[in-house]
């Protein structure tokens, strides 16, 4: 399972997309509706192409789940992931040991998005988001806690992994939540 992350606008999926996706739960024409409107404003989610007529070719089977995950694009560049790949185990177990979040996995996975008892995850994964105003919060703490982070020894990691290689990862979160603060954003963090 390989992480990805995102540098997502928060605020525009709050003001703009949520309210699409919130209505497409009972009708998903609205959703599609909003996405042939609107087509430059979306990516494909497999590709990151944009859109054109006759996009619904591309994805077959059009569940909610399937425009949930295209309304995202309109808030981040699909081509632009600074995900932790399977790097993600051993950065979560290092985090989750330095036992500093209230939950210890929300700096790499994010807050789950469910909007009225439905939960957006696409690829049924795992998708979740950290907002704008979080970021800058998150990333003050990995940085304070960075030495307690290279002598962690996290237990149960899916891949075998040694100190200079989570950290690596670790770091490279932290770039990643640095990035998301420099543009004033929040992340979109999946799987």
């Amino acid at each position: 399972m390989d992480h990805k992350a995102f540098v997502f606008d928060t605020n525009k999926f709050h003001a703009e997309i949520e309210p699409v996706m919130k209505d497409s739960i009972t009708n998903a024409e609205v959703a599609h509706q909003y996405i042939c409107d609107h087509l430059d404003e979306f990516q494909s989610p497999y590709t990151g192409d944009t859109l054109e007529e006759g996009w619904e070719e591309e994805f077959g089977d059009l569940t909610l789940q399937v425009y949930f995950d295209i309304l995202l694009t309109a808030c981040y560049d699909v081509e632009d992931d600074w995900g932790l790949g399977e790097m993600w185990d051993a950065v979560n177990e290092v985090i989750k040991e330095l036992d500093v979040f209230e939950q210890g996995e929300l700096p790499v996975t994010g807050w789950m998005v469910e909007i009225d008892d439905v939960v957006v995850d696409p690829g049924m994964q795992g998708l979740g988001i950290i907002d704008c105003d979080e970021v800058a919060e998150i990333l003050e703490i990995l940085k304070e806690n960075r030495d307690e982070a290279e002598s962690a020894e996290p237990d149960g990691l899916l891949h075998e992994t040694d100190p200079d290689e989570w950290m690596e990862a670790y770091d490279d979160l932290c770039s990643l939540y640095e990035e998301a603060l420099r543009q004033e954003k929040g992340l979109l963090l999946t799987f």
